[in-house]
């Protein structure tokens, strides 16, 4: 059931149909593709080693890309968008020029 009277008489509606996404989905029984499905698991996992790289301490591009093995073009990709959406912040500039980040400390 999608609906239900609350005590003071107001419809309240399942989580489902609250959320159009959910709603949506279900009602035109949209599949999410696989090559989608693995790209994103490819993603999370990238973040989840960037992180674990930056949980020692901060690093530069390069030294992430060292101790992970991902090329640095990719790197640099993903540690932008940390950046852009505040999950890893810039906390010096080293004599070569380059920035070194560090996760940024949840408030």
């Amino acid at each position: 059931m999608d609906e239900r009277k609350s005590g003071s008489g107001q419809v309240e509606y399942s989580r489902e149909k609250r959320n159009t996404f959910l709603y949506l989905k279900k009602k035109l029984n949209y599949k999410v593709p696989q090559e989608l499905q693995e790209r994103l698991k490819e993603q999370t996992k990238i973040v989840n080693v960037i992180k674990k790289a930056l949980k020692s301490g901060p690093k530069t591009v390069p030294e992430i890309s060292k101790e992970t093995g991902i090329d640095t073009s990719t790197i640099f990709w993903y540690v932008s968008t940390l950046l852009r959406y505040a999950v890893v912040e810039i906390v010096e500039k080293t004599d070569d020029g380059y920035l070194k980040y560090a996760l940024k400390e949840s408030k």
